[in-house]
């Protein structure tokens, strides 16, 4: 049966692919369509409690709930979820680098660092040998968490040595973790350490 055939909405694919997750400008055709029914897609969403964020200059678009109240409540579509310690520092460390990545703006469009260097950035941030170790030895599954949110990009093969993937920091990481939040998880990170 043909798409329309069904009454579908002209941008039904773009809304299903939103309500998956991020949508990139990587995915051309579906990015294209996204930027030519933007404002029916937007009005669509609306509908059910959510906002169509589009961030052009950094080439990524996604949902987000509509507070319903000053509470914070929403229509509850999609699931909130709380971090642990050593996510919220990758957050917070992704963030910070991402920041110093951008204010250089002759190193190009991608921050682009490697598994080695990841470990090495994180390494400074303990002086307890013991807590060190743990999130080094742990560090892949913290990684794949960062991919999970869509916050970190592979660049490479998995079959590879660790040492030798590389990873994109995503610019939505800017839209999900504010300059607000990104305080809030510092001093939340500080009164840990404390």
């Amino acid at each position: 049966m043909e798409k329309n055939e069904y009454n579908l909405a002209p941008f039904a694919d773009i809304v299903v692919k939103l309500l998956q997750g991020p949508l990139y400008d990587e995915s051309k055709s579906l990015w294209n369509d996204l930027l030519i029914h933007q404002k029916q897609i937007n009005q669509y969403v609306e509908q059910i409690g959510l906002e169509l964020i589009v961030e052009k200059n950094d080439g990524y678009a996604f949902l987000r709930q509509i507070d319903l109240d000053e509470s914070g409540r929403t229509v509850g579509l999609v699931r909130r979820q709380t971090l642990t310690f050593e996510q919220t520092l990758l957050c917070v460390l992704l963030r910070e680098w991402l920041d110093e990545f951008e204010q250089d703006f002759s190193s190009g469009r991608n921050y682009i660092i490697s598994h080695k260097e990841f470990r090495d950035r994180i390494e400074v941030f303990f002086k307890d040998q013991s807590n060190k170790v743990k999130l080094l030895r742990e560090l892949d599954r913290y990684i794949r968490d960062m991919v999970r949110f869509g916050f970190l990009r592979p660049i490479g093969n998995d079959t590879d040595s660790p040492d030798l993937v590389r990873y994109e920091i995503r610019r939505i990481i800017k839209s999900r973790i504010t300059s607000d939040k990104l305080e809030e998880f510092k001093n939340k990170l500080n009164e840990y350490a404390e």
